[in-house]
């Protein structure tokens, strides 16, 4: 559960580090220590990458 949701804050947290992974919990809402428990459902991952390829300024899959 929540893989991915981890590997996207992982890229997030690597790339921008602390303050990238702040933005990202503000803007999805759900913070790194939730993620991991949180189901990848299809809405919740479009979530989350549309939020890190805002905060990357790049497509989060490129890393992916």
């Amino acid at each position: 559960m929540g893989a991915q949701l981890e590997e996207i804050y992982t890229i997030v947290t690597n790339k921008t580090g602390f303050k990238g992974r702040l933005r990202l919990a503000v803007k999805t809402g759900v913070p790194r220590s939730k993620a991991a428990k949180e189901e990848d459902t299809p809405k919740l991952v479009d979530t989350f990458k549309k939020a890190a390829s805002e905060i990357l300024g790049n497509d989060i899959d490129d890393f992916l």
